[in-house]
């Protein structure tokens, strides 16, 4: 078979020389060129990377005394609500004291701790408790203070019911890290 070059077949080619030559530069400007832009950014990257890790070596010595802050910091400020062990806590507390607790509401909810970084979050709680001393309840609330978790308590106020018993509520607030309110 043999083409006969009149002008149409001409035509006819150099419009399919344009299409593929204009096919080329589309894929290249909108295909290649992005892929071969992240792959240098990432080279770089690793480049730097390799660098920073040559001239500061790990030391094992640093990553365990971090590793051992951070587990004393987990103690008192959890990385997550742990509402559950806190309220554990309380009821145990209460338990030990002779404390008897009504109800345990809560009034807020993931509120960011202002004059901190972001992260750093509180829950509002109140408590309604009764006993059958006073003491007992101001115990309750000193071992509260005492604990290893941070319990902070913003009021305390309790009264005497009839003969033998006393109510009280007090509200605290407990403190966590939530690393997705950033």
């Amino acid at each position: 078979m043999t083409i006969k070059w009149n002008r149409e077949s001409l035509l006819i080619m150099l419009t399919l020389v344009a299409i593929l030559i204009g096919l080329f530069y589309y894929g290249n400007q909108y295909f290649v060129s992005p892929v071969k832009e992240e792959a240098a950014t990432l080279s770089t990257l690793v480049e730097n990377q390799q660098a920073v890790l040559s001239e500061y070596t790990p030391d094992e010595g640093l990553y365990n005394e971090y590793e051992s802050e951070y587990t004393t910091t987990k103690a008192y400020l959890p990385i997550d609500d742990a509402t559950e062990k806190a309220m554990v806590t309380l009821e145990q507390l209460a338990g030990n004291e002779k404390v008897n607790i009504s109800t345990v509401s809560q009034l807020s909810d993931h509120e960011l701790v202002e004059g901190v970084p972001n992260g750093f979050v509180k829950n509002t709680y109140q408590a309604d408790v009764t006993s059958d001393s006073a003491k007992s309840l101001r115990n309750l609330i000193e071992r509260l203070m005492t604990e290893e978790r941070v319990w902070n308590l913003t009021s305390f106020s309790y009264e005497k019911n009839g003969e033998a018993t006393y109510s009280g509520t007090f509200t605290f607030e407990l403190f966590y890290y939530d690393d997705l309110s950033e």
